[in-house]
């Protein structure tokens, strides 16, 4: 999710935009402009958001002035909502852990996909507004638990089957502890879903680190008209861990059979 500051001048009416952090990790300033207002900060100033996906439809509350990136609908939470609507396989009958939450789309309709429980998670300023509108979207017959969580100091307390993300990358800052969290919440057989914009150069480089943090990365779907990326990530040494361990015990197992039979 791009983190922007905006300030306007009043005495000539301008605006100047700030990316958060450039490829190095300094905050750049674009030059003064003179204000329009964008489309993209348009759609946050509504207090109300409609979102029909597979023929429901779901209205959340927004609030960019309260909670900023965290309280508004984003391209690839829609994406990562609508995969998993169409593909309700993918959550059925799993344990699901959203991270960095915002309104909780991707959660939402997870709970109408049978899934066996949800956790979904947020900075603690984030949680009161997601509690809103996951209780007001989601089946609530579904096992759901919505608390606060700081990537740089909780610690997840079991494994999933599912790790959801939709906009998790901001920058060389969160490489780290975004890394670590994949791992603690990842057994052999757990599948990560990252849904987000390739903006730039360090957006991809979160991806080749991964590899090189030994995860397997496959782009799995690219959604033109928002121009999401999806990414299925696995644990590699675990997972591969898992299949030679299987492995040998079939090649025991024959071998058994073979002696008993000789």
């Amino acid at each position: 999710m791009l983190l922007l500051y905006i300030g306007i001048s009043v005495k000539i009416n301008s605006l100047l935009i700030c990316n958060m952090l450039n490829a190095d990790g300094e905050e750049r300033c674009s030059a003064l402009t003179p204000y329009v207002k964008p489309i993209i900060l348009r759609e946050f100033s509504n207090e109300h958001r409609i979102v029909t996906i597979n023929g429901r439809t779901f209205q959340l509350r927004q609030d960019w002035q309260q909670n900023g990136v965290a309280g508004v609908i984003w391209d690839s939470s829609i994406v990562l909502s609508r995969y998993i609507s169409e593909h309700p396989e993918l959550v059925a009958n799993r344990t699901i852990l959203e991270l960095g939450a915002g309104l909780g789309l991707p959660s939402i309709i997870s709970t109408y996909q049978n899934v066996k429980l949800i956790h979904v998670t947020d900075r603690v300023n984030a949680i009161s507004l997601l509690e809103e509108n996951v209780r007001q979207n989601a089946n609530n017959d579904c096992d759901i638990k919505i608390f606060a969580f700081d990537w740089n100091i909780d610690k997840l307390s079991r494994k999933y089957q599912i790790v959801l993300g939709a906009d998790l990358i901001y920058g060389g800052i969160t490489f780290e502890p975004l890394m670590k969290l994949f791992r603690d919440a990842s057994d052999y057989d757990t599948v990560i879903y990252l849904c987000s914009k390739i903006r730039y150069q360090r957006d991809q480089d979160f991806y080749d680190q991964l590899v090189q943090e030994q995860f397997s990365v496959r782009e799995i779907f690219y959604e033109n008209e928002f121009a999401v990326n999806m990414f299925e990530i696995k644990k590699l040494t675990n997972y591969c861990n898992k299949q030679i361990y299987k492995i040998l015990l079939l090649i025991s197992f024959w071998s058994m059979e073979k002696n008993i039979s000789c």
